[in-house]
C-alpha cells in the first residue's frame, strides 16, 4: 500500500504542481485511482506524473490539454473498433494528430463477455491499457468513450443482457467520464461537455436499448426514455448558449428500415423520435453527427440523414471506423462515397473566429496517412443565430 498523488504543470519539468489530494492504494481497486485536480487555465497544455509514496514515477507520465471556453479551433478525432489486445500502428496516427479529445466510439475490444463478471471486463480494460500504442495515446490525450456491443455485452447486445451489471459497475470504477446522464448503478452513461462554441454530446445505445424487433412506437427504444430527455435538454442548451452540437455515438444512422436491424435502421419509431427531437430544438441546421460500429469510413452532407416527420432538413454525418477490424457496410447511401476497412479514423476540425458562423470540417483517414474524404461545413453560432 501507498499514498498516490497527481502532480500537474505547465512545465516538462513539473514546476510548481497543482496537486491532488492524496489517495491510498487498496482502498479502492488496487489497479485503478481516481484522481482529480482543480484549478487549471482553459486552452493549456499541461504536463502531468504520478506521485508513490513521494517519489514522482516519471514512467506514469504524459500530458494533457484543457478545453477552451469561448470561441476556437480545434480538431478532435473519433474511431471505434479495435480487436481485442491491439497494438496497431492506428493509435501511433491518432497520437500523432494531437487532437484536443480522443472521441471513443465504442467495441474498445472484442471480449464480448455475455455473463454478469466483473473481473472479466476488468481484465479486458487491464490489456488495453498495457499495450503499447494505446498506452501512449491516452497519456498524451484525453479520451470520452462510450461503449458499443462487443465492449457492452455479447454481439448485438442490448438492456437485457445478463453483463449489464457488471459492464455499468466496471465502466464506472475504471472510466474517467464527464457527467453522466444517470449515476444509478445501471443508467445509461451518455454524457456531453463544452469545448469552444460546441457542445459534444455522447449517448449510450446499447444499455437502454429494446430487444430488436420486441417492441413498436413508443416502447421501441435505442437510448431509452431518461437519455432521450436528457438528449432533448442538452439541444434544449446548445440553442440557448449558441453553441453548435456535435452528437457522438456508436450506432450507424443511415439506411431503410430493416426489421430486426442492429442500428438505428432497424429501429424506425426511435429514429423518428429523435429526428423529431433535434427539428423541435431547431437545432437541425446546428448539429453533426459522428458514429462508429459499421467497420468503414463513410460520410454524407445532409443528403440522406433527414428522419424527422416534418422532413425539415438533414445534417452532416461522419461514419469513423474501424481502428484495425476487417471492412464492413451497414446502411447508407453517403453522398460522399464509403470507404470499409481498418486502419481508419475521423477528424472532426473546428474552426471558429467568433463570428456568426463556424467552420467544421469533417475528414475520415487511414493510419499511413491517405485521405478517404473531406468536406466543410459552415453552421449558425452565437445566439443570434436562426
Amino acid at each position: 500500500e501507498g499514498a498516490v498523488r497527481l502532480l500537474v504543470s505547465d512545465s516538462p519539468e513539473l514546476v510548481d504542481p497543482v496537486v491532488s489530494e492524496p489517495r491510498h492504494i487498496g482502498e479502492t481497486d488496487p489497479r485503478v485511482v481516481r484522481l482529480r485536480v482543480d484549478g487549471l487555465d482553459p486552452q493549456t497544455r499541461y504536463h502531468w506524473a504520478l506521485e508513490v509514496d513521494g517519489r514522482v514515477d516519471r514512467e506514469r507520465s504524459g500530458t494533457l490539454r484543457t478545453l477552451p471556453e469561448g470561441p476556437a479551433s480545434f480538431t478532435l478525432v473519433a474511431a471505434a473498433c479495435a480487436r481485442s489486445g491491439s497494438n496497431g500502428a492506428v493509435f501511433d496516427a491518432i497520437r500523432e494528430v494531437d487532437p484536443l479529445v480522443y472521441l471513443q466510439l465504442g467495441d474498445l475490444h472484442y471480449a464480448n463477455i455475455g455473463t454478469d463478471e466483473s473481473d472479466r471486463f476488468e481484465a479486458a480494460l487491464q490489456q488495453v491499457l498495457t499495450m503499447p500504442g494505446q498506452a501512449a495515446l491516452y497519456r498524451s490525450t484525453s479520451i470520452a468513450y462510450v461503449w458499443d456491443d462487443h465492449d457492452y455485452a455479447a454481439n448485438d447486445g442490448d438492456s437485457t443482457s445478463p453483463s449489464r451489471p457488471a459492464a455499468e459497475q466496471v465502466y464506472r470504477s475504471w472510466v474517467p467520464y464527464h457527467p453522466l446522464v444517470s449515476e444509478q448503478p445501471e443508467g445509461p452513461i451518455g454524457q456531453s461537455f463544452v469545448t469552444g462554441r460546441v457542445r459534444v454530446v455522447m449517448t449510450d445505445s446499447r444499455s437502454q436499448r429494446t430487444p430488436s424487433g420486441a417492441s413498436e412506437g413508443s416502447a421501441q427504444q435505442i437510448l431509452g426514455a431518461e437519455q432521450e430527455l436528457w438528449f432533448a435538454e442538452q439541444l434544449a442548451l446548445a440553442r440557448a448558449a449558441g453553441e453548435v452540437v456535435l452528437w457522438a455515438g456508436s450506432t450507424p444512422w443511415i439506411g431503410e428500415p430493416t426489421d430486426g436491424g442492429d442500428t438505428w435502421a432497424g429501429y424506425p419509431a426511435a429514429r423518428r423520435r429523435m429526428a423529431d427531437l433535434i427539428v423541435d430544438a431547431q437545432m437541425q441546421d446546428r448539429l453533426v453527427m459522428v458514429a462508429g460500429d459499421a467497420h468503414r469510413v463513410a460520410l454524407d452532407d445532409g443528403s440522406h440523414t433527414d428522419y424527422s416527420t416534418s422532413q425539415a432538413g438533414g445534417f452532416p454525418l461522419l461514419q469513423a471506423a474501424a481502428l484495425d477490424r476487417p471492412g464492413s457496410v451497414k446502411g447508407g447511401p453517403y453522398s460522399g462515397g464509403t470507404f470499409p476497412g481498418g486502419g481508419r479514423y475521423g477528424e472532426i476540425v473546428v474552426s471558429d473566429d467568433g463570428g456568426t458562423t463556424l467552420d467544421i470540417t469533417l475528414r475520415g483517414s487511414t493510419w499511413d496517412g491517405e485521405l478517404l474524404v473531406e468536406e466543410t461545413f459552415t453552421l449558425p453560432a452565437g445566439t443570434t443565430a436562426g
